[in-house]
């Protein structure tokens, strides 16, 4: 069984959105794995994001509010659908 979830959790790290979107609600037992790996996505591309960077704050600013605008508006996809 613990193979089974790690082929799962695997499978999951390489999805597209709308592929881990399925697989969150199909598997409810893995959600919070689900979630840790998303938030590590998330914070490795704001980290790169900041790292490789040369922008102005109010740049680095911006970019952070535009990813947070994409991830509410995915919410509301998800919640509206």
């Amino acid at each position: 069984m613990i193979e089974s979830y790690d082929k799962i959790i695997s499978e999951y790290r390489g999805a597209d959105f709308d592929r881990r979107l399925h697989m969150y609600l199909q598997f409810p037992p893995l959600r919070s794995e689900f979630i840790l790996i998303d938030r590590n996505d998330l914070n490795r591309d704001l980290s790169a994001d900041f790292k490789f960077s040369r922008n102005s704050l109010a740049d680095k600013v911006n970019s952070v509010l535009s990813l947070v605008a994409v991830g509410a508006r995915k919410l509301c996809g998800i919640v509206s659908a």
